[in-house]
């Protein structure tokens, strides 16, 4: 049976706006294809340091509007570069973006796989 997920694996050598524009073109990529959930796994990128917080906002924002609140995305990614207070996804949900960042598989996976408690449809217009 296949996965209900697309997966992604994303590596080598990018700056931080390549990695983001790549993550930013495997969204549009699930999109297209029809899908409603996706696992990017970003921990075989190098190239880039811990991105900072206006980095991480418009990260977010540029994914967010591609996203269109359509698909659910996990994503795997290296201790290293995580926000420990986790700003980033904090702000998705904020925007209607239904993304999370795991460092193992595993986890990625279990939250990918459940199902919604509450309204999953597009983000409200304000």
């Amino acid at each position: 049976m296949a996965a209900p997920y697309r997966t992604f694996r994303l590596e080598g050598p990018l700056s931080f706006p390549q990695a983001v524009r790549e993550v930013d073109s495997c969204i549009s990529q699930a999109l297209e294809a029809g899908d409603r959930r996706m696992l990017v796994d970003v921990r075989g990128l190098t190239g880039f340091d811990k991105p900072d917080l206006l980095a991480r906002l418009e990260m977010v924002r540029r994914w967010a509007a591609t996203s269109q609140g359509r698909v659910k995305v996990a994503m795997i990614s290296r201790q290293e570069i995580n926000d420990a207070e986790r700003f980033d996804v904090v702000l998705a949900q904020g925007l209607g973006f239904d993304g999370n960042v795991f460092e193992t598989e595993e986890d990625a996976i279990h939250w990918l796989e459940q199902e919604p408690a509450l309204w999953a449809g597009p983000p409200p217009n304000f």
